[in-house]
């Protein structure tokens, strides 16, 4: 067997693997040195790819792709600088636990820190935010094939464990890169004749759900039976199962739910929007728990951190799934790691349900405060970025999903949404490292991998940051609807100390940039429109719905006219609750 075979036959067995584990969806970015895996790919019967010319937003695809199946995408490139643009994205999903595969051709041992072209140290490139690096040997006859496959085997257990993430192969190719089909009856292949006659993965690894210690459920039944009033907290959390039962041991005890926009349960008409309560700062100091239960992550809204640093509860205990430490302010007194769905399971009953009178607001606060709210989307208004993300709530149904870029659209459809929608709805965020960068491209990701039209809430800087990623749209089988709120520059800085500092705001902040975002939609093929008040965002927002191929919905607005109206808003609900809190 000469040496193009070999390497032909290294890749085949490489992708035969992957696509038999599950993880067959391969996000491909063209280049020379990686032609045995990229031909290995498109030719394989059973594999899914989609080309990339970026791989920086092909990165980002691969991360979405992940958020709306829990698999792997895997990636793959060329040498040198190619792998280095999927940092970005390896740092998102190390970060929030989202698992990812890099397969990134390399030169071979001999050029290595010689002076070669596109020749870089790639091994090990992504550091602590990979959970597993591992350069493969150039393929060759004396390395036993079933080491190769188990190899990628291992990747896979990696990417997807108790804390998945970006695993990373690095895999050398020496020239010739044409590929051959190779012969399949070489002495080589002898160990592996099983395997390829087969249609299984050579070994498979079970990952079991994180089950809590007995002890530890016993110890938090009775913290939280012997509690005058607790709190639960819904962060970040992975799965609907883990979702459903936090959501479902909260209404059983009475026991009040702050649930965060990435818990899935915002949009559960069952649970008060916590997130308003807190707008006012006499809340935390009525409402005051001596027991706080977190499942999941973070949060997207500091309030509730601050209130619990005010608390100072006697218990403040964390549920999470996975070892990584949790607890930004160091005061954390019970650290559980088990799957957040059998510990609210197994608190079931463990205490008599609360009063529903012990909670400090009552329901027509909430319902007052929602009336608030809704007055910025009387239908002849001019749409504001509130009345947007209200109105996108109330459109998006069970068959859609939803997506928000990080700054204002991810912070309004947390405190503003309509709790509409079913529990468990479908909405994605890269709120790991909480960056603007890639979000068309993660948006992308996310309707191809659940196979629904996503719609996608985004601000005009974020917009632009990944303005390439466009080119991606016309090609996925499934709508990207995207509302970009254009306020002309970052609209979160306004809301900040320095835009007091007049000199430097604008110039250094702000940064508006005076691009065209119909001349974008235009140069992309993509159907663009600008309403101008409510009825009209509402009725494009429905007609995008009918359209099956993706949209623009450009909201023009000022950031001055952003920050008074979210100021006003918190006003009204501030004094709402305080004349509630008072009686």
């Amino acid at each position: 067997m000469n040496n193009r075979e070999i390497t032909s036959l290294w890749s085949r067995v490489i992708i035969e693997e992957l696509v038999r584990l599950g993880a067959g969806f391969f996000c491909i970015s063209p280049g020379s040195r990686s032609t045995p895996l990229t031909v290995a790919a498109a030719r394989h019967p059973e594999a899914a790819w989609k080309i990339f010319p970026d791989e920086r937003s092909a990165g980002f695809f691969a991360l979405g792709h992940a958020r709306a199946t829990g698999k792997p995408a895997v990636l793959i490139c060329t040498s040198g600088t190619a792998p280095a643009n999927y940092y970005p994205a390896v740092v998102e999903a190390s970060m929030d636990g989202q698992p990812m595969l890099i397969l990134s051709a390399d030169r071979p041992f001999e050029l290595l820190e010689t002076g070669a072209n596109q020749t870089i140290q790639q091994f090990g490139m992504f550091g602590a935010y990979s959970r597993w690096n591992f350069r493969l040997p150039e393929p060759s006859s004396d390395i036993p094939l079933r080491s190769v496959i188990t190899s990628i085997d291992h990747a896979l257990t990696a990417a997807t464990g108790p804390m998945p993430g970006p695993v990373h192969l690095n895999v050398p190719f020496r020239e010739p890169f044409e590929p051959l089909i190779p012969e399949l009856h070489d002495p080589w292949l002898a160990p592996v004749a099983e395997w390829i006659d087969g249609s299984g993965p050579l070994s498979l690894s079970v990952q079991p759900q994180r089950v809590p210690d007995p002890g530890i459920i016993t110890l938090l039944r009775n913290i939280l039976a012997g509690s005058r009033e607790p709190f639960f907290i819904a962060g970040r959390l992975q799965n609907e199962e883990d979702a459903l039962a936090v959501g479902n041991l909260a209404r059983s005890l009475n026991i009040p739910l702050y649930a965060d926009l990435s818990s899935g349960l915002r949009f559960d008409a069952s649970l008060n929007p916590l997130q308003l309560a807190f707008q006012s700062s006499l809340f935390p100091e009525k409402f005051r728990p001596d027991t706080v239960v977190h499942f999941g992550g973070p949060l997207i809204a500091r309030h509730p951190a601050a209130a619990i640093r005010q608390w100072d509860p006697e218990n403040f205990i964390v549920v999470k799934p996975h070892a990584n430490r949790f607890g930004p302010d160091h005061n954390v007194t019970l650290s559980i790691e088990a799957s957040p769905a059998l510990v609210a399971r197994a608190m079931a009953g463990c205490r008599k349900p609360l009063e529903l009178q012990s909670f400090p607001l009552p329901a027509t606060f909430f319902s007052r405060a929602e009336e608030c709210i809704e007055r910025y989307c009387i239908a002849e208004n001019p749409v504001s970025e509130i009345a947007a993300a209200r109105i996108v709530s109330k459109l998006i149904t069970g068959e859609e999903g939803l997506f928000l870029s990080n700054s204002m659209p991810v912070r309004d459809m947390d405190m503003y949404a309509s709790a509409s929608q079913p529990a468990c709805f479908m909405t994605g965020t890269n709120r790991g490292a909480s960056g603007i960068d890639g979000i068309i491209s993660t948006a992308a990701g996310f309707a191809s991998g659940l196979r629904k039209p996503v719609t996608l809430l985004i601000g005009d800087i974020a917009f632009l940051h990944d303005l390439n990623a466009l080119c991606l749209l016309q090609s996925l089988r499934v709508p990207l609807r995207i509302v970009v709120l254009n306020n002309n520059g970052g609209g979160i800085f306004s809301f900040l100390p320095v835009a007091s500092e007049k000199d430097v705001f604008e110039t250094h902040f702000a940064t508006p940039q005076n691009y065209s975002i119909r001349d974008a939609a235009a140069a992309f093929g993509i159907a663009y429109s600008m309403p101008a008040s409510n009825r009209e965002f509402e009725k494009a927002c429905r007609l995008a719905t009918e359209n099956a191929a993706a949209t623009i919905i450009e909201i023009k607005g000022s950031r001055e006219e952003n920050v008074r109206q979210h100021r006003a808003l918190q006003s009204e609900i501030t004094a709402l609750a305080a004349s509630a809190l008072s009686r």
